[in-house]
């Protein structure tokens, strides 16, 4: 028979996270500490004497000696019964083409289909889920603020790295022989690196592209929308970020504070690398703008996800 001793101890407000948007509710670190000097299994957080918390899991912080993975991708909340299979399907083939070993997928609601699409990508150990129901609704966006503070902590004693991206953007290395994550921060010592962002639009003049009937097919966005708009936002204005699990004490949406590290994180060069940002409903209006045409995805990494997406989808279809 097993005893599990307990023992009370205060908390402390370690950080407010901003991001309210007027709502009631935000994200909140708190900080803990035991006087034992064996680690705790299991925390839970007491209100009242009538109402104790759910007991959960104390998991290490402590850097190892090895990382199991290089770059872990967080995904905020899926939501309103997410259903968009072909998104999904290219976001997770090309951001592995692009360096991601791990995604950690925050599910609110998603439909059946999303279902058996991360059935399959997590029984390869690629995706991990996690089933987001949050108990209360006056929060901003499902509480993405909360859900990433929770990638984190759960990533220090496994990844190296975090990657912050929505379902519709992909840091992207636009230097030549530099084409993936790990070639574009090789040998630098920043504890994270910040990215601008540029949004695509869907090309209504798109005529010579030899895979085009395939892309269509497969619904590849990064594919078949290689205009963008002149545009290229300030570093924190809609930048994502890969910031260092061992340096990182919080994250924001579009930064990670400075405080959070004790120094500024890189601000990479948009000629070196972006977010590139493919709004699905975004198209090119008639306006007299003159649009950029980058084809650095279809050029780069065209072939290699047009065959990674087709065999992805097979597995998906045999089940």
């Amino acid at each position: 028979m097993t005893f599990l001793a307990k023992e009370e101890s205060g908390i402390e407000l370690y950080r407010t996270l901003p991001e309210t948007h007027g709502r009631r509710y935000s994200a909140v670190l708190y900080r803990c500490t035991s006087k034992s000097k064996k680690k705790p299994a299991f925390i839970s957080f007491v209100e009242t004497d009538r109402f104790i918390s759910k007991g959960l899991l104390v998991k290490s912080i402590e850097i190892p000696k090895r990382y199991k993975h290089r770059f872990t991708v967080c995904l905020m909340p899926l939501h309103n019964n997410f259903n968009d299979s072909y998104a999904l399907v290219q976001w997770i083939e090309l951001n592995l083409i692009l360096g991601a070993d791990k995604f950690r997928v925050y599910n609110h609601s998603s439909s059946q289909s999303i279902k058996t699409i991360l059935d399959m990508y997590s029984g390869r150990n690629i995706t991990e889920v996690v089933q987001w129901s949050i108990p209360v609704t006056d929060v901003h966006y499902f509480g993405q603020v909360a859900a990433l503070q929770d990638c984190l902590y759960q990533n220090k004693a496994d990844s190296e790295f975090i990657v912050n991206l929505d379902l519709d953007e992909y840091i992207v290395p636009r230097v030549e022989h530099i084409d993936t994550w790990s070639d574009l921060i090789a040998n630098s010592p920043a504890e994270a690196f910040l990215f601008r962002n540029t949004f695509f639009v869907a090309n209504s003049r798109e005529h010579n592209y030899s895979e085009k009937a395939i892309a269509q097919q497969l619904r590849l966005s990064t594919l078949l929308m290689t205009r963008h708009e002149p545009k290229i936002w300030s570093h924190t204005l809609r930048s994502k970020y890969i910031a260092r699990t061992s340096k990182a004490r919080s994250l924001m949406i579009h930064d990670v504070p400075w405080d959070a590290i004790g120094v500024q994180a890189e601000r990479v060069q948009s000629d070196r690398a972006m977010v590139f940002h493919f709004q699905h409903a975004a198209s090119e209006p008639n306006n007299g703008t003159t649009y950029i045409i980058d084809e650095t995805v279809r050029k780069k990494y065209g072939e290699m996800l047009i065959r990674n997406v087709q065999r992805a989808w097979n597995r998906i279809l045999r089940g």
